[in-house]
């Protein structure tokens, strides 16, 4: 009877170390806030706008310690729209992440599933959206570059370790044999910090991704078939190639990037459509006080003969705690050249998706300005978790 307790007590001891080395972590943000465009289609328009600073998402994040280093992980990640429970992309559960690998201590990490590219991953953290700025401030309607965030199905992604402050990354995403809804895409990308991530006095990353083939109509999904610049052109195939950095003194951070964009195949000309697009971006952040933030920034988007466009932004915000804070922040867009109207992303990318005109006919996207300004604002509040 002794030797039956015992086993079963070491049974016990074992089983809750086994659970001792595994982990899993909810995590969310809740940001939503009141928006004011002064010019849509000729009047102005005040709205609940949700994920203006960050996209409003839920995930579970998890690991399993399997031993010399060794780690089973997996993400899966939702975004919704706070201000009616909806999620941001119908019929996709999991729309940013889903995906689950190994990760190695020595020799990096390697993941299977719906994932970002490197672009995103790499790059977007240097953009003036993601240090002060709001999501009106990515680049054009038809986020030309993708910084803001556009997932790649059946993916393979690999990961290096952090080796004296460089990484290095690979994805490969599949069309499954179905290239006329499901494009093929290929990413690269490799980041440098003294400190190994993000947070650091300074840090630099590059990036390129090659997106071929996938569903080009604007009813087609986003996230599941072609970029929203390829739904906007019709474009068979489209890269983007990246540098961005980073430097902080003390109260104040300067960042920077540059964006080059080329587009083959393009079928339907027409606003923010262009065969090159290059973008130049910095900004400067200034901590006032540990709650105070401050942030101003531009971008110039150079579209050759198709035109140009110039991007100012502000933010400021204000943390009531490391979880909570209120923010105001607006962009204005000014088109040059040949483009005569300004379109900022999400102000007017809903009409980009859904104009059924689209193309050399359409003298605009519905949601654009009527003139060559278009300005938002937004006052919110975000809350993480």
């Amino acid at each position: 009877m002794k030797k039956k307790i015992l086993v079963g007590a070491i049974a016990a001891l074992a089983m809750a170390g086994a659970y001792a080395q595994s982990s899993v972590t909810l995590y969310g943000i809740i940001d939503t806030g009141v928006t004011y465009v002064n010019n849509v289609a000729g009047k102005s328009q005040v709205s609940m706008a949700s994920g203006i600073n960050q996209g409003s998402r839920w995930g579970l994040l998890g690991k399993e310690d399997l031993g010399g280093g060794l780690k089973a992980v997996f993400n899966l990640e939702s975004e919704f729209f706070v201000n009616d429970g909806s999620l941001s992309m119908p019929n996709l559960l999991f729309n940013r992440r889903a995906y689950v690998g190994l990760s190695s201590d020595q020799f990096g990490t390697i993941v299977a599933g719906r994932n970002y590219d490197f672009l995103y991953d790499y790059v977007s953290y240097y953009t003036n959206v993601a240090q002060f700025a709001p999501a009106y401030a990515f680049h054009l309607a038809n986020d030309i570059d993708r910084l803001a965030g556009e997932q790649v199905q059946n993916a393979v992604r690999y990961e290096t370790s952090v080796f004296h402050g460089v990484q290095a990354g690979v994805m490969y995403g599949m069309d499954n044999g179905n290239s006329a809804a499901t494009p093929h895409v290929l990413s690269l990308g490799i980041k440098y910090s003294p400190t190994g991530s993000f947070r650091a006095p300074y840090s630099f990353s590059a990036a390129y991704t090659k997106t071929v083939g996938g569903a080009t109509t604007i009813a087609a999904s986003p996230g599941t078939g072609a970029t929203l610049a390829q739904m906007a052109s019709g474009a068979g195939s489209i890269y983007t190639a990246a540098v961005a950095g980073q430097v902080s003194f003390d109260k104040v951070s300067v960042n920077a990037l540059f964006t080059y964009t080329n587009q083959d195949g393009i079928t339907r000309p027409g606003p923010m459509v262009a065969k090159v697009t290059n973008v130049y971006e910095a900004g400067v952040q200034y901590r006032l006080t540990p709650f105070w933030t401050l942030g101003v920034g531009d971008a110039w988007v150079d579209q050759h003969k198709e035109g140009q466009y110039n991007q100012a932004s502000y933010g400021f915000d204000y943390r009531f705690s490391k979880r909570t804070d209120v923010f105001l922040f607006g962009t204005w867009q000014r088109a040059f050249g040949s483009a005569q109207s300004a379109g900022l992303f999400l102000a007017t990318t809903p009409g980009l998706l859904n104009q059924p005109a689209f193309g050399p006919a359409a003298s605009a996207v519905a949601g654009m300005s009527t003139s060559r300004d278009q300005f938002a604002t937004q006052l919110g509040i975000r809350h993480t978790f």
